[in-house]
This record gives structure tokens, C-alpha cells and sequence, in this order.
């Protein structure tokens, strides 16, 4: 049986279910029996509206190897990007992302902050909470031992390697997961914005902890 690790549910979850475009998931191992995962799109030109989704899509994909061990000060440096300022922590680490999709999301945030603050707010919290999304999604996908996951295995096993899943029925068989991840992120995210006394960070680290350890 190919073993389905976390990592191969991370990305195709938050493209799935946030990208405008995204039409199927492919699943295919290698040689080595090793599975890979990636999200097919359409291939229409987005509009104006659905640019700015990919983008928050995309960009949440990849800072989501910055989330973590320190959310407290990933959710820092996303303010900073917000306000239009240069972050410092985890996320000036990364290497390998798309900054001139976060500067387009920044330079949105800051032309609606003062013309609609509470819309601003959402895309805020909405930005920190997709890479947690991505951690604890992937992990409730990749540690539940049921026929829904064995039905991806049986899939690459019968069709020699490669395995087309379209995106409606991937959520649809995901579903409970992906509620489950979406609302423990959002409660998380809550939680930082509200938090402000001087053990702070270390009370956020530890509740996401806990929450990627159910």
C-alpha cells in the first residue's frame, strides 16, 4: 500500500478550497513508491475579483512553512506586511515565496483600511489563518484511517501510478476535515487578535500546538 503523508495533503487542501480555478487534484507516485500530490487549474483567464483570491491563495500556500513552531510571531510579521512595513520573523526567512503577491495583497489591504476597515479585517485574519488551515487540514486527512483516504490509496494502486480526483468531490469526501481545520484556524486566529497581555506568545504557541496534537 503507498503511504499518504501529511505534506501530500497541505497544499492540494488550501488550493482546493480557496483557488477560483481549481478543477482536480492529481495524485501520482514515483519509482520509489514515494505519492505527490499537486492542484490542476483551469485554464480561463481569473477576473479582477478572482485575481485577488489566487493571490491569497497562493501566497497562503506557501507562507504555511512559516507558521510554524512560532504562529505568535508569523501573525506579527502579517501585520506588518498589512500596514505595508517589511516583517522580520519567520516570514522574512522564506526563500521560495511570491512576494509580489503579498505586496499586491498589502497594497489592497492599505487602500481599503480607511474606505472599509471591517473587510480588511476579514482578509487579515483570512491570510493568517489559511497556512494554519493547511497544517492542521493535512494532518486530520493524512492521520484518519478511513475508507475515504484509502480510497486515494486503492486509486494509485489500480490505476498504475497516477490518480485524477476532481476538486467538488475531493472537499466532498474531506468534508468533516476540512470544516474541522478551517474552524479550530479561525478560533486560533481569534485568539491572537485578542490576545495581548505579556505571555501572549507563548499561550498562542501553545494552543496550536495543542491543536495539531488531537
Amino acid at each position: 500500500m503507498i503511504a499518504l503523508e501529511t505534506d501530500l495533503f497541505s497544499s492540494v487542501s488550501v488550493l482546493a478550497e480557496f483557488h477560483p480555478l481549481a478543477k482536480a487534484i492529481q495524485f501520482w507516485s514515483d519509482k520509489a513508491g514515494q505519492a505527490h500530490s499537486k492542484v490542476l487549474l483551469f485554464s480561463t483567464e481569473p477576473t479582477a475579483m478572482q485575481a485577488l483570491e489566487v493571490d491569497i491563495a497562493m501566497a497562503g500556500d506557501q507562507l504555511s512553512k512559516a507558521s510554524l513552531p512560532d504562529y505568535y510571531q508569523f501573525c506579527s510579521d502579517i501585520e506588518l506586511i498589512f500596514y505595508g512595513a517589511q516583517p522580520s520573523g519567520p516570514v522574512a526567512a522564506l526563500t521560495d515565496i511570491d512576494w509580489l503577491r503579498l505586496r499586491r495583497i498589502s497594497i489592497y489591504a492599505q487602500y481599503w483600511k480607511d474606505r472599509n476597515p471591517q473587510e480588511v479585517n476579514k482578509l487579515l485574519s483570512f491570510v493568517m489563518g489559511i497556512p494554519l488551515y493547511s497544517q492542521i487540514v493535512a494532518q486530520r486527512i493524512a492521520s484518519d484511517a478511513s475508507d475515504k483516504r484509502a480510497s486515494i490509496q486503492q486509486g494509485l494502486s489500480l490505476s498504475g501510478g497516477v490518480y485524477l480526483i476532481g476538486v467538488e468531490r475531493y472537499k466532498q469526501l474531506f468534508r468533516h476535515e476540512i470544516d474541522e481545520a478551517f474552524n479550530e484556524a479561525k478560533q486560533l486566529v481569534s485568539a491572537y487578535r485578542g490576545t495581548h497581555e505579556d505571555n501572549a506568545a507563548k499561550r498562542i504557541n501553545s494552543m496550536v500546538n495543542a491543536a495539531l496534537t488531537k
